[in-house]
């Protein structure tokens, strides 16, 4: 366990009695208190200097999901539960706080001792000889195929899951550069060409996939012993700002570009030119005003909070609806060694179906060009209830930081060890909304591609990158 020193204990103290002090004042102290006490706490178990903090960005982002709407309500004077949203807000934002916490000590408990200070020497000694130039090119091949790979994911359904998978291998070359360019301080004018690439194909398509090079950049520029301080900090604050303006570009702007997109279909499919799609987002955001701009705040709150639907799932069971006793959990274990190739008639997921059901709302589902799901908080309350809840998901958290763990030291070369834990869990584990469903796919698969990646080819990918031979970690 982290040995804390006497002076970090009087720091722990102090920020304890401040947390306490500032909320007394608010309109909803306890539910601030535990979040703002909450915050420090998920630094002090997942914080690594020196390695890929994707844990810490998991969970903190989970954190922010689960807190926005409390300090909102303060912001503008309201307890929690006189907000029109749901009745169970408050009950539901405090199971999600305790949910967090319970993932973030499974996880804390799964990826074991320290690895950095045997891996840093490896980390900058593979850094300093890769090739800026070949990381530039693989980055743009990277992207030419993912893009590829999408489309014909979505040709062949079976292998949607699969395809999406081996997809991340282009953000493993995107860390990898990234990383790279900060670490010898020289290359920013590709790695903005790189930026500005995704950046735009991102906003091309039917979703925001903008932010995920945003992430991806952020959390490489903080794996360093020195992350918080010089380039590497200036570039952390630089991306936390460009997510935040695409974020609420994108915000203001979505509901008509999409609608442009699918042509009034209400579908989930982009049936306009490329050409038409830059004039469109052209317009969009020539439109764009300190007005709408301030509009899309509180429709982005809206959008990072996740508490609402577990409040009404409250509302539903076990009032109306008996507790699942572990069979959504069951599902979500078993799906991924079952594809659709040997298993042709396993169900399709409808995450709108299942939310609907246990809300007992009716939502938008796939007719109208969408999917929303209950997020896997919810999901574990509909198994196991309060405080039952919390087993499965200290249990995931157990699964993610053991997959952290395999990643990065399971290869010769902590760097790109550092890279696929960071999109495995970056990527794929960061948000409440997920379904588990799809979360546990997701990692199993992922997980998968990633280590054949590191055991079949890492080794012969880092020797083209590198133009002398690549040292590794015995």
């Amino acid at each position: 366990m982290m040995q804390i020193d006497r002076r970090t204990g009087l720091g722990i103290v102090v920020i304890a009695v401040l947390c306490a002090l500032v909320s007394a004042f608010t309109a909803n102290p306890g539910l601030t208190l535990a979040s703002l006490v909450l915050a420090p706490a998920l630094v002090l178990m997942l914080w690594r200097p020196g390695e890929p903090p994707v844990l810490l960005y998991a969970m903190g982002y989970h954190w922010l999901q689960a807190s926005i709407l409390v300090f909102y309500a303060n912001v503008i004077g309201q307890r929690l539960a006189d907000l029109s949203y749901d009745s169970r807000l408050e009950a539901a934002t405090w199971l999600t706080l305790a949910g967090v916490f319970a993932i973030a000590i499974g996880a804390r408990m799964g990826m074991g001792p320290r690895y950095a200070p045997v891996a840093q020497a490896s980390v900058s000694s593979i850094a300093g000889q890769l090739s800026l130039r070949r990381l530039f090119v693989a980055c743009l091949l990277a992207i030419a195929g993912s893009t590829l790979l999408t489309r014909v994911a979505y040709v062949v359904p079976g292998l949607i899951q699969p395809i999406l998978a081996l997809s991340l291998l282009r953000w493993v070359m995107v860390y990898l550069f990234t990383f790279c360019v900060l670490n010898r301080r020289q290359g920013f004018g590709m790695l903005a060409v790189v930026f500005a690439i995704e950046v735009v194909v991102g906003f091309l398509g039917f979703f925001s996939d903008f932010k995920t090079v945003v992430i991806v950049m952020m959390l490489a520029a903080l794996t360093s012993s020195s992350s918080l301080r010089d380039m590497r900090l200036k570039t952390v604050a630089a991306l936390a700002a460009a997510v935040l303006f695409l974020g609420l570009t994108w915000t203001a702007i979505k509901s008509d570009y999409r609608a442009f997109l699918n042509q009034g279909t209400g579908q989930q499919v982009v049936l306009a030119p490329v050409s038409e799609r830059v004039a469109k987002l052209g317009d969009l955001i020539g439109d764009m005003s300190p007005e709408r701009y301030g509009d899309a705040v509180l429709t982005l709150v809206e959008r990072i909070t996740y508490v609402s639907y577990l409040g009404q799932v409250i509302e539903t069971v076990p009032h109306h609806i008996e507790h699942e006793n572990g069979r959504l959990w069951a599902e979500a274990l078993a799906r991924p060694f079952m594809p659709r190739l040997l298993f042709p008639d396993k169900a399709v997921i409808d995450d709108s179906e299942r939310t609907s059901y246990y809300t007992g709302q009716p939502v938008a589902g796939a007719e109208e060009g969408a999917s929303i799901s209950l997020g896997y908080v919810a999901e574990s309350y509909i198994d196991f209830g309060a405080p039952g809840m919390l087993a499965p998901l200290l249990l995931w958290g157990i699964l993610l930081g053991l997959a952290y763990r395999v990643v990065v030291r399971g290869t010769r070369y902590p760097l790109l060890g550092y890279a696929s834990a960071t999109v495995l869990i970056g990527l794929g584990a960061s948000v409440l909304e997920q379904s588990n469903l799809k979360m546990v796919s997701a990692l199993v698969l992922g997980l998968g591609v990633l280590l054949a990646f590191q055991w079949l080819l890492g080794r012969r990918v880092l020797r083209w990158l590198a133009p002398a031979r690549v040292p590794h970690q015995a």
